[in-house]
C-alpha cells in the first residue's frame, strides 16, 4: 500500500527528505536559539515535512477542473474508516511534538488546524491530483486534538509545566484568526464552496471539453477524440455530478469538476492475450489504480483473480473493517496479459459505522436455508449492507437450490446481529 502511494505521488518521498532536512535544521536552530528542547524542535520539522510532502506533492493523474472545496451535511461525521483514520494519524505527530517543542497547547492546535485549512485549499489551488473536502479538515482537527492532549498529558507526567494561560490563548486566537482568514479570502476569491448539485451553477461547455480530451489523451492514448460529453447528477456514483464521455476508443465516467474518474472502457472489449506473467498484470493494475484510484488504494490491497476469459484478469481493491466485515468501497480493474487495461470501476463509499457481528457463520446459513426450503448452503461471507436506509453487517449465504449441484447465484441475507433474514436492497 505505501509503494501504491509512491507510485501515484513519485515526488512525495524526495519532497519528504528534503523538507524534512530543512525544516529540521530551521527547527534545531531556533531551539537552541530559544532554549527550547532541540530533539521536539527537530521533530516538529520532521513531521510538519510529513504534513506538508504527503498533502501537497502532486499525484499522476492530477486535476483538470475548476478549483472547488465539497461541504455537507455529512462532513461533520465522525470518520472511522481507514482514510479517515490516516488523516487523523497524519496531524497526531504534528501536534504532539509541535506541544512539547513550544510548551503552547492551544496555539499549537490553533496552528494544526489552519494549516489543514490551508493544505486542503492548496491541494485544489495548486492541481495536485487531491480534492479539497471539509472531511479531511475534520479528521485533521481530531487528529491534532487527540495530539495536543497526549502531549500535555506527557508534559504533566514528566512535571514540565505547559505555557498555559493568557498569552496562550491570544496567541491561539491571532494563530487561528490569522489562518481562517487567508482561507477566507482565496476561498471567496478562487474557490467556490459546494453543498450538493443544487447549488452549482451551469458550467461552461468549452471546460468540459477540455477535460474530457485530457482524461482521453490519458486513459486511451494520444489521438483518442472525443465524440459526445454530457454532465449528470448520479448520487449513487457520487455526490459530485458525473461528466460523462464517449470517444472513439472507449468511454469513461469522471467526477466534475475535481476529475477523479469513476468508470472507464475501452471499445475494444476482446482480449488480447499476451506474454505477461501473473505478477506483471497485477503491477500493470496496481500502476494504474495508483494513477486514477490514489485515494483508495493505501487504505486497501490488491488481489487476481481470473475473468473467465482467457488472457484476462481482475485487479480488485477491497477494504474490511476491524471485525472483517467488507466494506461498500470497491475497485476493479480489468487488465489483459498483454498489459491493456480494458475496463475499471470505482465505488467510493466512506466506511459505515456498524454494530458488531454476534450471529455466527454456521448459524447464518442455518437461517438461510430455513428461508429457502429444500435448498442447501454452500459458501458464506460478511458484508456491509444497508437496509431501510441503514448499514448492517449481513451474511451474505450462496445456496445450492433443490435439483441444482452447483450453487448458480442463489443468495440469502441474514443480519449479523438479529439473524433475521433481510430483504434484497441496497
Amino acid at each position: 500500500m505505501i509503494e501504491a502511494s509512491i507510485s501515484a505521488a513519485p515526488a512525495l518521498f524526495p519532497a519528504f527528505i528534503v523538507l524534512g532536512v530543512i525544516f529540521g535544521f530551521v527547527a534545531l536552530r531556533l531551539a537552541r536559539r530559544r532554549q527550547r528542547p532541540p530533539a521536539a524542535a527537530v521533530l516538529f520539522g520532521v513531521a510538519l515535512a510529513g504534513e506538508m510532502s504527503t498533502t501537497l506533492a502532486p499525484t499522476l493523474s492530477g486535476s483538470w477542473g475548476k478549483p472547488m472545496c465539497s461541504i455537507g451535511s455529512g462532513v461533520w461525521d465522525v470518520a472511522v474508516g481507514q482514510q479517515g483514520l490516516m488523516n487523523i494519524a497524519l496531524y497526531v505527530p504534528v501536534a504532539f511534538f509541535g506541544v512539547l517543542a513550544l510548551r503552547r497547547p492551544l496555539t499549537v492546535f490553533a496552528g494544526c488546524v489552519a494549516l489543514s485549512a490551508m493544505t486542503e485549499i492548496c491541494q485544489t489551488l495548486l492541481g495536485t491530483g487531491r480534492s479539497c473536502d471539509a472531511t479531511d479538515l475534520v479528521d485533521n482537527a481530531l487528529g491534532a486534538l487527540a495530539g495536543t492532549v497526549v502531549a500535555v498529558t506527557w508534559l504533566w507526567i514528566r512535571r514540565h509545566k505547559p505555557l498555559s494561560g493568557r498569552k496562550d490563548l491570544l496567541h491561539s486566537l491571532t494563530t487561528a484568526g490569522t489562518g481562517f482568514a487567508v482561507v477566507a479570502a482565496a476561498v471567496w476569491l478562487f474557490v467556490p464552496l459546494r453543498s450538493d448539485l443544487s447549488d452549482i451553477v451551469p458550467v461552461n461547455t468549452q471546460d468540459q471539453q477540455g477535460v474530457s480530451d485530457r482524461i482521453a489523451t490519458q486513459l486511451f492514448g494520444p489521438g483518442a477524440r472525443v465524440t459526445s460529453f454530457g454532465l449528470h447528477p448520479d448520487p449513487k456514483a457520487s455526490s459530485q455530478p458525473v461528466l460523462t464521455v464517449v470517444t472513439d476508443r472507449g468511454r469513461f465516467e469522471a467526477e466534475w469538476p475535481s476529475g477523479r474518474l469513476l468508470v472507464s472502457a475501452a471499445a475494444n472489449n476482446q482480449v488480447d492475450p499476451g506474454s505477461l506473467t501473473k505478477d506483471q498484470v497485477l503491477k500493470a493494475g496496481t500502476d494504474f489504480a495508483a494513477t486514477w484510484f490514489s485515494d483508495l488504494t493505501p487504505s486497501a490491497g490488491p488481489t487476481l483473480t481470473p475473468t473467465g476469459a482467457e488472457g484476462a484478469f481482475t485487479v480488485s481493491y477491497r477494504r474490511y473493517n476491524s471485525d472483517n466485515v467488507l466494506m461498500p468501497m470497491r475497485l476493479d480493474i480489468t487488465v489483459s496479459t498483454s498489459g491493456r487495461i480494458m475496463a475499471s470501476s470505482a465505488r467510493r463509499d466512506a466506511d459505515p459505522q456498524l454494530p458488531r457481528p454476534t450471529v455466527t457463520a454456521e448459524t447464518a446459513k442455518q437461517r438461510a436455508v430455513a428461508a429457502v426450503p429444500g435448498s442447501r448452503a454452500d459458501t458464506t461471507f460478511i458484508l456491509a449492507k444497508q437496509i431501510n436506509g441503514q448499514w448492517r453487517p449481513c451474511w451474505a449465504v450462496n445456496l445450492v437450490k433443490q435439483g441444482e449441484t452447483q450453487a448458480s447465484g442463489t443468495v440469502e441475507f441474514v443480519d449479523a446481529v438479529t439473524g433475521q433474514p433481510v430483504a434484497h436492497q441496497g
